[in-house]
């Protein structure tokens, strides 16, 4: 009897694991948490080709996000095909957007900077200029080629907007190559497990469940940091 009690719990507690990690994986509790949690803070999705399907009137209604980050373009020639339509649709519903530039090791700065610049088409009323830099395919280049094509793609975009580009990356890539050549930039900081450790504007923070999109990545700005503050004028 005692055994078959046993086996009996030991079942329950198998079949309670299966069913919370089938929740988890179906987006419930990510589902829950963000809606729980980003009304307490200024929040915000960036979304790319990647995410195919967007119903903006369920996004709009469900969790208006009070920013929106786009990818825009890659390398020396790669335009994102959702950016445009997304940008302008973003911009008619009245939520700030912007759009990001992804960062190639193949390629210099300057050329991808005007490539940047000459598909972006932000204007007044859109987030600053974005650089994402990330550590994969990093290693086939030096650090000191890095520092200096990240700076000549951030001096050209300088140029253009007249603000220094926001820089998109993780801690440890920041702490390799950013921080002291870099030191009076803002920062978008990725981090899924802690805060930032280093002065950062925005966050992101989780792969969250957001109606309307999907599961995609959940940004937050930094406490004091405000909106208008990193809004092209």
């Amino acid at each position: 009897m005692k055994r078959l009690v046993k086996l009996f719990g030991f079942i329950i507690l198998l079949a309670l694991v299966a069913i919370g990690f089938l929740f988890y994986q179906q987006g419930f509790y990510k589902k829950w948490f963000s809606t729980k949690d980003k009304n307490k803070f200024v929040w915000g999705i960036d979304i790319s080709h990647h995410q195919k399907n967007v119903d903006f009137d369920q996004l709009v209604k469900e969790n208006k996000p009070a920013f929106v980050i786009l990818k825009s373009t890659e390398g020396k020639s790669y335009v994102d095909d959702a950016y445009l339509i997304r940008l302008h649709k973003f911009r008619e519903l009245g939520i700030p957007v912007g759009g990001y530039h992804f960062f190639n090791y193949d390629v210099s700065g300057k050329l991808q900077a005007e490539h940047y610049i000459k598909t972006v088409g932000l204007r007044k009323g859109d987030l600053y200029p974005i650089l994402d830099v990330e550590m994969k395919h990093s290693s086939t280049q030096s650090k000191q080629w890095i520092v200096k094509e990240i700076k000549a793609f951030c001096e050209l975009v300088e140029a253009k907007y007249g603000v220094k580009p926001i820089i998109y990356c993780e801690y440890d890539y920041y702490r390799k190559y950013l921080k002291e050549e870099f030191s009076d930039y803002q920062y978008w900081i990725s981090d899924f497990y802690r805060e930032p450790r280093c002065k950062y504007v925005m966050w992101q923070y989780d792969i969250l469940h957001v109606e309307g999109v999907g599961s995609i990545d959940n940004n937050r700005l930094a406490e004091g940091v405000k909106l208008e503050q990193l809004i092209l004028k």
